[in-house]
């Protein structure tokens, strides 16, 4: 078994899916040196979104887009701390206030 993984385009993934509606799951394999599974998840993905579901996302597209995830999730998470931060000043305000007025 190759340590490289092959890359399909949209159109190779489409042909062989179509290739395998006509002659079946193990001659697809076999003619395109494409695991089963790999086809399944290919129609499967087909099904779910369509064509555009099958273009191939490079690596570096992937990274950057967790990149910018992560991102959002720490900015997210520093204004839940700056809203908890507040909501706790503004209890203790309250009970100091109460406090003096008693």
């Amino acid at each position: 078994m190759s340590k490289h993984r092959q890359s399909w385009s949209q159109q190779q993934k489409l042909q062989i899916i179509s290739f395998y509606k006509e002659k079946g799951i193990g001659a697809a394999s076999a003619e395109f040196g494409v695991s089963s599974t790999t086809i399944y998840n290919w129609e499967k993905i087909l099904d779910q979104t369509g064509e555009s579901g099958l273009e191939s996302i490079k690596k570096s597209d992937k990274d950057l887009a967790i990149k910018r995830l992560e991102r959002e999730i720490r900015e997210l998470r520093n204004i839940v701390a700056d809203n908890a931060l507040e909501l706790r000043i503004k209890d203790e305000l309250l009970k100091k206030s109460q406090l003096k007025k008693s």
